[in-house]
């Protein structure tokens, strides 16, 4: 069987400025659209002018997608300052071999939350790190509240000559139980740079009621009558009880007709 090309592709995210979310995506063409090669293995590496370098391998998941968190602190830059990546997979009995490759400098991200009166200030902070810091201006921000499926967005914004964007948290977020969010700022596809963002936990919002004890029971809430459950029980005992007789009886009705 003849093999199929795939197609890679390679992107990362700086995270709090001190570690790197690779992420190397494998797809195939078939039946006219891209589809996953999922639960393979990419191997993720760095390279230097004269050196590449191993940092780890991880596996596809249902989307294709293989992801690997770095720190910063284990890379190392070339002489023209950039991060040089590289994704390999190493084929199957159906798909061939594929690599893509990415090269980003580092950017410095900061976020930080003050309590308002009516609402809570967010402030994100774009640069370049450095002995001098150099703001990273005109970029487009995202800002969002983590939630288990999709993340919620709360604002959007450019950055300023400073690097800086403030935007208003609102207050009626749902939190945990303890009233605890997690709070994202995200700058997408920058030149050079790559994706950027960073997390906050923040007591800012509403706190989840663990309120299942304290639900009455009742014909129009969550919860039904005690007396309806046990009477469902036995309703349902008495059926399947009837059901179980009756298959009993019909294989002794067939052991007396082969016996």
């Amino acid at each position: 069987m003849e093999k199929i090309a795939p197609r890679m592709s390679l992107l990362s995210t700086q995270i709090n400025g001190d570690s790197i979310l690779l992420e190397a995506s494998v797809k195939v063409k078939r039946d006219g659209s891209w589809q996953p090669v999922d639960f393979e293995s990419v191997k993720f590496t760095i390279h230097t002018d004269s050196v590449t370098k191993a940092l780890g391998t991880a596996s596809t998941n249902n989307m294709g997608v293989a992801s690997l968190k770095v720190g910063k602190s284990q890379l190392e830059k070339g002489e023209d300052g950039f991060w040089n990546f590289g994704s390999v997979f190493g084929g199957n009995e159906a798909v061939e071999e594929g690599e893509a490759g990415l090269s980003i400098k580092g950017a410095g991200i900061a976020i930080s939350g003050e309590k308002q009166d009516t609402s809570y200030s967010v402030t994100l902070r774009l640069f370049v790190p450095g002995t001098e810091s150099v703001p990273i201006a005109d970029a487009e921000v995202g800002f969002y509240v983590k939630r288990h499926f999709s993340n919620l967005k709360i604002g959007e914004g450019t950055t300023d000559e400073n690097g800086e964007i403030i935007i208003d948290c609102p207050k009626d977020i749902p939190g945990n139980t303890q009233g605890n969010i997690i709070l994202i700022g995200r700058a997408d596809d920058l030149e050079e740079y790559g994706s950027v963002a960073a997390f906050m936990e923040k007591q800012w919002g509403v706190p989840l009621q663990d309120s299942t004890d304290r639900v009455e029971r009742s014909l129009s809430g969550h919860l039904p009558p005690l007396w309806m459950v046990i009477t469902f029980a036995i309703l349902m005992s008495t059926v399947w009880g009837h059901y179980i007789v009756i298959i009993y009886k019909l294989i002794q009705l067939r052991k007396m007709k082969t016996s």
